[in-house]
């Protein structure tokens, strides 16, 4: 049988790929650490 999973991972033949990912504004980012913050805080959503 074939192994599925690798113990190294070989990210080379992705990397042409990254540059295809959104690119997050900065509000974005800001609202989320936000949410996250309160979520721990115990404020919930």
């Amino acid at each position: 049988m074939e192994k599925i999973v690798e113990q190294n991972w070989d990210y080379t033949k992705h990397a042409k790929y990254y540059s295809y990912r959104p690119n997050y504004a900065p509000e974005s980012i800001d609202m989320l650490v936000h949410l996250a913050t309160k979520i721990l805080r115990g404020g919930g959503r």
